[in-house]
């Protein structure tokens, strides 16, 4: 499990989802720890359309054939635009392989109106 544990998330925002809890981060979270990896599992055409700067793209239906471009020395944060498809990302992550990934709260979309305040 890949896990840089001086980054703090707030404990609240843990979802238990059975037998292990799916870990989210808010905007304002990200915002506040900028030295983390981005993946966007949005389609290419998504991605190309807007997405949260520094992020890499690796497409949903690619993510698992993609598990060495995730970072071994900084958290990592998955996202799409709304967090319907990269929670499951996340969880199926952390049951297949066992590779904690933190999903954002919201998604993109929740990112755009957030981040613009």
């Amino acid at each position: 499990m890949w896990l840089n544990t001086s980054w703090k998330i707030n404990e609240k925002n843990m979802i238990d989802n059975g037998n292990n809890m799916l870990k989210e981060i808010t905007t304002k979270e990200l915002l506040n720890n900028p030295d983390v990896q981005l993946i966007d599992v949005r389609e290419e055409y998504e991605h190309e359309e807007g997405h949260i700067e520094h992020s890499i793209n690796i497409p949903m239906g690619d993510f698992f054939k993609n598990l060495d471009k995730l970072s071994k020395t900084q958290n990592t944060i998955i996202y799409c635009n709304t967090g319907r498809r990269s929670a499951p990302v996340a969880h199926m992550t952390y049951k297949l392989y066992g590779f904690t990934l933190y999903n954002l709260k919201g998604g993109y979309k929740n990112f755009l109106k957030t981040s613009a305040k």
